[in-house]
């Protein structure tokens, strides 16, 4: 795939730390240019940021939000005995207080418990705790109005184009549930799909279409705009479907690495890819979700904020487009500057600083909107 280079055509001030927190809050101005709620822009936090300042500015400027691990089965349901709703519910009373949507982020994926990934599990008891999970974790939603979005499956397909696997004796970034079997399906039909497709997807959106009749269902996806990664998505898609499972969305997470050597996630981003995606999406009746939107840069050489700046906002300006043809969502994966979780020599960049305060790339999101309520009316 052509790489498309990024060009910043004006110059970007960088407004006083006044003149930002004046700013009309984001959640505003989206009420005013989506009526038809075709556009969500949000932001993720956790549990432990609940009555913090991260979480005043959460309620503040987005209507819709993603708790980060809160709902996820690694904290839920860890163990056949152990069941804790604490966190995940505290998020439903968060969201109703501050008139917000959820989207659960709580998918079958390899951000699941040791338990789970201990090599002794046979596939009767990882397909038993994943059933329980899922069941109980759309009874119990399926009826919150807040909860607009489900996340059924997150990061099965792995960058080049396979099937994400279970790795005996690796406790880290595998997917244990994969090791349940696979269901072999028509080659032909479904080209991208290897001749098979892992129980545990077929598993997870068999109990979401019977539980959360209530709730919207989305894939979500890590990785570049590589087409071996989302052919493979498109016919999961469609093999879904075929057997009347319900799929409304699918999600990208857009992590933009400075520095890694992937297609897309650098700082040439392929914005063509990226609205064809989209477009596929909303002219097969999908939403397309972008779930995690994030920079992370070396910290040694970490880039202007220029670039910063125009990393974001070709992925935001993306989706504000692309809302004229179906609904769009954007939700950050960080509110402000931390050090990266596991890599030292990694920052996060956000559109706040690492003191909450907002920074030129969210004076530039909202000036964005507001260009667009002035066309919109």
């Amino acid at each position: 795939m052509k790489k498309m280079k990024l060009v910043v055509i004006t110059v970007i001030s960088i407004l006083s730390i006044a003149d930002l927190s004046a700013q009309e809050p984001i959640r505003k101005i989206v009420e005013r240019i989506s009526p038809d709620k075709s556009l969500y822009i949000g932001a993720t936090s956790m549990y432990s940021k609940i009555g913090t300042k991260e979480s005043k500015i959460l309620a503040r400027e987005f209507s819709y939000t993603t708790p980060a691990n809160d709902f996820k089965q690694s904290y839920v349901h860890p163990n056949p005995q152990t069941w804790r709703w604490d966190r995940s519910d505290a998020w439903i009373k968060f969201a109703k207080k501050h008139k917000q949507v959820i989207r659960i982020h709580g998918p079958i994926s390899p951000q699941c418990s040791r338990w789970a990934k201990n090599d002794e599990r046979s596939h009767v008891e990882l397909l038993t705790n994943l059933s329980e999970y899922m069941t109980e974790l759309c009874r119990r939603y399926n009826d919150e109005e807040v909860v607009v979005w489900m996340d059924v499956i997150n990061e099965t397909v792995s960058r080049d184009g396979t099937w994400k696997t279970a790795r005996l004796g690796d406790n880290s970034w595998e997917l244990p549930w994969e090791a349940i079997g696979y269901e072999q399906v028509d080659k032909q039909k479904y080209p991208h799909l290897d001749g098979k497709v892992p129980i545990y997807i077929i598993r997870a959106f068999e109990i979401a279409t019977q539980e959360a009749t209530n709730k919207k269902l989305v894939i979500n996806q890590h990785g570049s705009m590589s087409p071996l990664i989302w052919n493979k998505i498109k016919d999961l898609v469609r093999y879904l479907r075929d057997n009347n499972y319900k799929v409304d969305g699918i999600g990208w997470q857009a992590h933009i690495s400075y520095g890694r050597d992937v297609e897309w996630e650098s700082p040439e981003v392929s914005i063509k890819a990226l609205k064809e995606l989209i477009a596929w999406s909303h002219k097969n009746k999908l939403e397309f979700h972008v779930t995690e939107c994030n920079i992370h840069v070396p910290s040694k050489e970490p880039g202007t904020e220029e670039q910063h700046i125009a990393t974001y906002m070709n992925i935001f300006n993306a989706v504000l487009e692309m809302r004229q043809s179906g609904v769009v969502t954007f939700n950050l994966w960080n509110i402000k500057d931390v050090p990266h979780y596991k890599n030292k020599n990694k920052l996060v960049i956000a559109p706040w600083d690492a003191n909450l305060k907002p920074k030129a790339i969210y004076s530039e999101m909202n000036k964005a909107l507001l260009n667009a309520s002035a066309t919109s009316e």
